[in-house]
């Protein structure tokens, strides 16, 4: 198999009872999900999905559309599928998450324990606001406008043409994506929302629920979009007690 930059775990952990993946948001990377580590119970393993274009990986090309991006996942993320798992995806993470989840079904592959969409509306739901083929400098006022990157990064001109491919490639699947296909999912699904995030509404959230076999359990948490940053303890608080009724269930 060859190498495999696409999945950081940072604390291996074979003895691990389920394990916890994770895809970022838009512009994000796997270090999203670094502070989480010391929160989680000892008998969950972390598994970071890192895309090309950030960390590690700054220097390969980012992708643009969901298809490929999900292809090139599905060469590495079985062959640590060998215990039971959740997915967890907040906003665009959330539709890769989904589209990885649908083809892991189609290959007879056993089902997450658990997916947690967060800050995402149902994968049918396409953007509205386009904004990836604009201009660098009308770009990163859009970026600015939605306060999930610190304006010192996007003010930093050498930094952000660096950076600036993979956030547009972003930005680029999750505009141009939308699932209008009729599978459903035959495992539970939680949905995690900001209840100052002006862009998604309760219904947005709960349309989850129309994509698998049961309804969306549906949790607000204080912040705006980016409170998985902002309010990182009643996300953990929430993601650990999905854990051990996870886990209970696997048992049962």
């Amino acid at each position: 198999m060859p190498e495999n930059k696409w999945l950081v775990i940072p604390k291996p952990n074979p003895n691990a009872d389920i394990k916890l993946i994770c895809f970022p948001y838009a512009g994000g990377s796997s270090a999203s999900y670094l502070p989480w580590l010391s929160q989680l119970p000892t008998n969950v393993e972390l598994i970071m999905v890192q895309l090309p274009g950030r960390g590690s990986r700054v220097f390969e090309d980012a992708f643009d559309e969901m298809e490929p991006l999900v292809k090139q996942l599905l060469k590495f993320l079985p062959a640590v599928l060998n215990k039971p798992y959740i997915l967890f995806g907040h906003s665009l993470g959330s539709r890769i998450a989904f589209e990885l989840a649908l083809k892991l079904k189609e290959m007879a592959h056993h089902l997450p324990a658990h997916f947690i969409a967060s800050g995402s509306r149902g994968p049918h739901t396409a953007l509205k606001n386009k904004i990836h083929n604009l201009p660098d400098n009308e770009f990163i006022n859009e970026l600015k406008k939605m306060g999930g990157t610190p304006d010192t990064l996007l003010d930093n001109n050498a930094l952000m043409e660096l950076l600036l491919p993979a956030i547009r490639g972003d930005f680029a699947i999750a505009e141009k994506y939308s699932y209008s296909g009729k599978e459903t999912l035959n495992c539970p699904v939680s949905v995690l929302g900001g209840k100052d995030d002006k862009g998604i509404t309760e219904a947005d959230l709960k349309s989850w629920g129309n994509f698998f076999a049961s309804p969306a359990n549906v949790h607000m948490v204080n912040g705006n979009h980016f409170f998985i940053d902002s309010n990182k303890d009643a996300v953990l608080l929430r993601l650990n007690q999905i854990i051990r009724s996870s886990l209970l269930a696997t048992i049962n």
